[in-house]
């Protein structure tokens, strides 16, 4: 049994029957809890399953591997992101039902690139010319116009995630007349390529389970408890998800949240569905968890600097450090890093760090990637190379084999799947047919192939016949890999160049990474190809990133995430807070990012801002340092 707190015990062992709401500050122990929580209603009750519900795979993850030493946790529990649970009740239903009517092998274009190609395919079909309206030569021109193109997407994403009706989309648009039949156009499109997008899962699922009550039936009969993590980061679509998901029958619903981290707002995520609607929806037991257990006194106190009285300090915790430097330009804010990070080596240990001070304790954190570009730099003289923390995105092949393997299944799985179809086209150096809908169409780019100068068009072209014949319902994906892992093998004996060795390098690793996503998908009970396909567009398969070395990244990825050194750089004006953010709304929001950021740290923290700042023209730029800055110099 975990020791726990008596405010911890007090919400673990709450009534089984009532739905409790926990406002938790970073570090508190919030994880704890909800495992914990789920623990506790798996031993006292018979039957009774739990669906725990996270924003991130590897927050799903951690917690099942708390769980682990349950006897039926992976009978009782159902432990994945909102979306996941959603996506899983689209493959069930979502064919099966006239009012939604979606494809039998579901396809998610998740990737925003290919939004935007069905897109502007939408406007082809409306008989407007996009192409003509694109093709200009000014440069600030055409970007002004690719970023109308993204404008619109994001309104489309808006409508969704709000789950607005027509009526309503015409009030919140009615300054564009045709909006309504553009947006109409882009569904028409995405259902004539076989597929919705990533923003479809949950309107697709919500109308499920609110038009047919005894889907939503099924899934109550055997889950009374659902448990929220990082509830203050729900949208609309995601809350009524949840609530229609509840229905009248689940009382028993704990939200675990923290206000001062609601980072996206862009999203059209809003703490409101934590701190009202829930409160009005479900009457829930209030509970709050402010005192920090995982960092350092240092950490603490600039935290509440940033966010006044958010956090105490756990009575034993350690002094920890802080420093906040002003460097003249960006060149002057790398080398200090650089400089500090040797300093941190060299000191080899501290009784405030477990075991040796590494670079895998180190974690330089910033608002946005380009911020990196010059520490990059610098760190590559010194034969550092960072690991970026690229968040939960499928990340995509680069070797020829690897974007073959992952593009034909696409089209396997979906042949009306043009967008994929014509990348895979241009991969193999083939022309694109006139028509997508045809069943064979991979054997035909298999013949077509071999007359191509791309890296081993013969193994390509076996690849494409394999994956032609491929069960869609029980893939033997293992006897997949073993057969071209040898003829890849077989074929680096040969003589080559050093583009050919460097080709065949990455296809054997894409085709090992492959093959444990498969493995993974497996052991989540994920059978059929499109199962695994739609799995890998969520981010549940991908492997955590087991290598040792500095890491960099984003606030926004490294959410949920800890290590014992902490750098924030580029903390001026215009970059951190970001300079869109305008309206005191924004501002809010910048300043969660901020306090996210610093409470990131368990032990010392480093902050960094240049006076200095090179912009896009060339020219460099006097830059204030960060108003969060000040407020923690104060």
């Amino acid at each position: 049994m975990i020791d726990l707190s008596p405010d911890k015990r007090s919400i673990v062992y709450a009534p089984t029957d009532r739905a409790i709401q926990v406002l938790a500050s970073a570090g508190s122990g919030k994880t704890r809890v909800l495992t914990e929580r789920v623990r506790h209603i798996i031993n006292s009750t018979k039957k009774d399953g739990v669906i725990a519900l996270t924003f991130t795979n590897k927050a799903a993850e951690e917690m099942l591997n708390r769980l682990e030493d349950l006897e039926d946790v992976n009978e009782r529990c159902w432990i994945a992101t909102i979306h996941s649970v959603a996506q899983r009740i689209l493959e069930q239903y979502g064919h099966t039902l006239k009012d939604v009517a979606l494809p039998s092998e579901l396809h998610i274009y998740d990737r925003d690139e290919d939004r935007k190609t069905i897109f502007i395919q939408s406007l082809r079909n409306e008989g407007i010319d996009i192409d003509k309206f694109l093709d200009v030569s000014d440069s600030k021109t055409k970007r002004e116009r690719e970023a109308k193109i993204q404008t619109r997407l994001g309104q489309f994403a808006t409508v969704k995630r709000e789950l607005l009706d027509e009526q309503e989309i015409i009030n919140k648009y009615s300054e564009n007349t045709k909006f309504l039949s553009i947006y109409r156009s882009y569904q028409k499109a995405l259902f004539e390529g076989g597929g919705i997008d990533f923003e479809d899962i949950l309107v697709y699922a919500h109308k499920i389970l609110l038009d047919n009550s005894w889907c939503g039936d099924i899934y109550r009969a055997k889950y009374k408890h659902i448990c929220v993590d990082e509830a203050q980061d729900l949208n609309k679509a995601q809350y009524e998800f949840i609530k229609v998901l509840c229905g009248e029958k689940i009382r028993s619903v704990l939200m675990v949240g923290d206000p001062n981290q609601m980072i996206y707002g862009f999203n059209g995520s809003s703490n409101r569905y934590l701190l009202q609607n829930f409160l009005n929806d479900f009457s829930p037991i209030q509970y709050v968890l402010n005192k920090n257990f995982r960092s350092s006194k240092a950490v603490v106190n600039l935290a509440n600097k940033i966010k006044q009285g958010s956090q105490s300090e756990y009575d034993f915790a350690l002094d920890g450090r802080s420093e906040i430097k002003i460097l003249e330009d960006e060149n002057s804010e790398a080398v200090w890093i650089c400089n500090k990070i040797d300093e941190l080596i060299q000191e080899k240990s501290s009784h405030e760090i477990e075991g040796d001070i590494s670079l895998d304790k180190m974690v330089v954190i910033a608002r946005n990637r380009f911020v990196f570009k010059t520490l990059e730099e610098h760190l590559k003289v010194k034969g550092i190379n960072p690991l970026f923390n690229r968040g939960e995105r499928q990340v995509e092949a680069s070797s020829t084999f690897g974007k073959v393997l992952d593009l034909a299944i696409r089209v396997r799985l979906n042949k009306k799947d043009w967008v994929d179809g014509k990348k895979l086209c241009t991969v193999l150096k083939i022309d694109s047919p006139d028509v997508w809908d045809d069943e064979c169409i991979l054997s035909k780019f298999a013949e077509n192939v071999l007359n191509t100068d791309i890296p081993i068009p013969d193994i390509q072209s076996k690849l494409l016949l394999e994956i032609q014949n491929l069960d869609i319902n029980d893939p033997n994906i293992p006897k997949l890999c073993k057969c071209f892992a040898q003829l890849i093998e077989e074929r680096k004996n040969e003589t080559l160049n050093e583009f050919e060795e460097n080709e065949l390098e990455r296809s054997i690793q894409e085709l090992q990474e492959f093959k444990e996503c498969w493995q993974k998908s497996k052991i989540l009970g994920l059978g059929s190809l499109s199962s695994f396909r739609n799995a890998m567009a969520l981010g549940q398969l991908n492997g955590n990133n087991s290598k040792n070395g500095l890491t960099l990244s984003t606030v926004h990825t490294m959410k949920g995430l800890e290590k014992d050194i902490i750098f924030l750089m580029g903390m001026c004006e215009g970059v951190f807070p970001d300079y869109r953010a305008r309206t005191e709304q924004d501002i809010e929001e910048e300043r969660n990012s901020a306090f996210v950021a610093v409470t990131r740290a368990k032990r010392w923290i480093y902050i960094t801002s240049p006076r200095l700042r090179k912009m896009s023209s060339g020219n460099s730029k006097v830059q204030r340092p960060s108003r969060f800055i000040r407020e923690m110099q104060g």
